[in-house]
């Protein structure tokens, strides 16, 4: 990954206190997990046609909480989100990636059960697999297996998740500190209005350019420096990676995008820029208005 750093006008970009790195907290990474469910199946209906699965879920959560990490319920979340007008009929083909962003998860748990019994017992098969939310990358997977002629699904399960339970909770254990260290993932993305009079290629009153002015601000203010400008279109520039805290470091509470977002506005209205920023999980989208 490549990372920005602008030499040549970075003094001009004000830094925010809020994402400065000098880190005093160790802040925990939220935690939820969730079923698998495959490419046609409904993630809202998984948990009631399965009751193994639930089992599952519910030991993987309880071995998270057990260890004081911090989890997000999934029930909880499906629930508002099922109640909520903002999931509607049409995005529904969306509705796991919007449940996931919108619950303030920095990770999930992936739990996939598979259970075939014959003459010899029954083979369980457990796979768990950890993402961070915002960015999709895989950051633990491991399978766990019991064979037992029994029904006793819940034991099968249990056997099976603590054939791996210590090793992916370790390896997540590396990752949740690495977000720590480097700051949470969040996409950042400039779009102009149609009735902008300006483009990312205008002159402003300053003497910059609007894109020289943006992405000064973002890497002078992304946790650690850490942003990976995508590119600049006709209408849009996009950060795929931006790195925030997740504590503030002036106060120690915690971070989050929409405080990020209202400080880029706040900067682009003092150089003449109007703007406006709309916030969806990790993603923040600021529109140019003016």
């Amino acid at each position: 990954m490549i990372f920005i750093i602008s030499s040549s006008t970075l003094a001009q970009a004000p830094s925010i206190a809020g994402t400065r790195s000098d880190e005093s907290v160790r802040a925990a990474a939220k935690i939820m997990v969730i079923p698998y469910n495959k490419q046609n199946e409904d993630i809202r209906t998984v948990l009631d046609e399965n009751p193994y699965i639930r089992t599952a879920v519910s030991k993987v959560k309880e071995a998270f909480d057990q260890r004081g990490w911090s989890t997000v319920d999934f029930v909880a979340n499906l629930r508002a989100a099922q109640a909520n007008a903002a999931f509607t009929v049409d995005r529904q083909s969306n509705f796991k990636s919007d449940l996931l962003t919108t619950s303030g998860a920095d990770f999930y748990v992936q739990v996939d059960v598979q259970l075939t019994t014959d003459e010899t017992g029954t083979n369980t098969v457990l796979n768990l697999t950890a993402f961070e939310t915002h960015t999709g990358a895989s950051f633990s997977n491991k399978t766990g297996t019991s064979k037992f002629v029994s029904n006793d699904y819940e034991k099968l399960i249990s056997k099976a998740f603590d054939r791996i339970q210590e090793e992916f909770l370790n390896t997540l254990m590396v990752k949740t500190d690495e977000i720590r260290e480097i700051g949470r993932a969040t996409i950042v993305e400039f779009n102009l209005d149609e009735n902008a009079t300006i483009d990312f290629d205008s002159a402003l009153d300053s003497g910059e350019y609007l894109n020289e002015l943006i992405e000064d601000w973002i890497s002078t203010n992304a946790y650690k420096g850490r942003a990976n400008l995508t590119g600049i279109l006709d209408n849009k520039m996009l950060f795929d990676e931006v790195r925030i805290p997740l504590y503030d470091q002036e106060t120690n509470k915690p971070y989050n995008l929409n405080r990020f977002a209202t400080e880029v506005i706040r900067y682009l209205r003092s150089k003449g820029v109007q703007a406006s920023r709309n916030i969806h999980g990790q993603k923040m989208y600021v529109t140019i208005k003016q």
